[in-house]
């Protein structure tokens, strides 16, 4: 079995070797933003010919050998065994914890798309992951109440290492015999909530157009100018 899987794996990596090089042979480098790609697919093409030149000098020894072929696998493999890894933590309850239910006050006329953005990792660091986006659509000068699953209470309570808390305002368009609805980028407005505050059994979010950010104020006088804010109130 381990001298199958080997010569296996041998011939496949080598496979991909030829069909790599014959790629880079053909093709004329980039220029630009595509050169970072093609020179990071040319370090993984030179990662890989070391790893199975090495693999071949253990043909006698094909335990070994077979331990360095599956090192290019567990590289490729890291990000989903990490996000299995989230999966399981997010998924695990640590508490038993009460209801929440969100109260969500929109004082606008706009229509208003909420999400509560769930970031993993330590607050402090300087890349953090987002797992999860609980999302709302707030209707116009509503009040609106949302009862959360424990699952999701888990997120905002405990397991995430902050909440972001982020306002879209949504302008209900119409073309080529369909409507939809268009977020206006970037945000109104966005605020970073401790998980600490989610630990009550009613959580209230206002919606107040008076503190819509400069960047949203900006892009919305840039869609007035082009035609192109139809349906907004801003």
């Amino acid at each position: 079995m381990i001298k199958f899987t080997y010569l296996a794996l041998l011939g496949i990596f080598c496979i991909i070797l030829l069909i790599t090089v014959v790629y880079y042979l053909l093709k004329p480098t980039p220029a630009g933003d595509s050169s970072v790609g093609w020179a990071l697919g040319l370090l993984y093409l030179v990662g890989l010919l070391g790893v199975v030149f090495l693999a071949a000098l253990f043909w006698k020894n094909r335990t070994i050998g077979l331990v360095i072929l599956c090192i290019p696998m567990l590289f490729f493999m890291w990000p989903a065994i990490q996000r299995g890894a989230r999966d399981v933590y997010a998924w695990f309850p640590i508490q038993e914890g009460s209801p929440l239910t969100l109260h969500i006050v929109n004082n606008t006329p706009a229509l208003v798309n909420v999400k509560l953005e769930c970031w993993f990792g330590k607050q402090s660091e300087v890349q953090q992951t987002l797992y999860k986006t609980l999302e709302f659509t707030s209707k116009p000068l509503a009040v609106d109440q949302h009862v959360l699953s424990d699952y999701d209470v888990q997120l905002l309570s405990s397991k995430s290492a902050f909440v972001r808390l982020v306002f879209f305002e949504c302008l209900q368009q119409s073309g080529n015999g369909y409507s939809y609805v268009r977020e206006v980028q970037p945000c109104m407005q966005y605020h970073d909530v401790p998980v600490e505050n989610f630990r009550v059994t009613d959580y209230l979010i206002t919606i107040d157009g008076e503190k819509n950010s400069e960047a949203f104020q900006e892009e919305v006088r840039r869609l007035k100018t082009d035609s192109l804010y139809t349906n907004g109130v801003f």
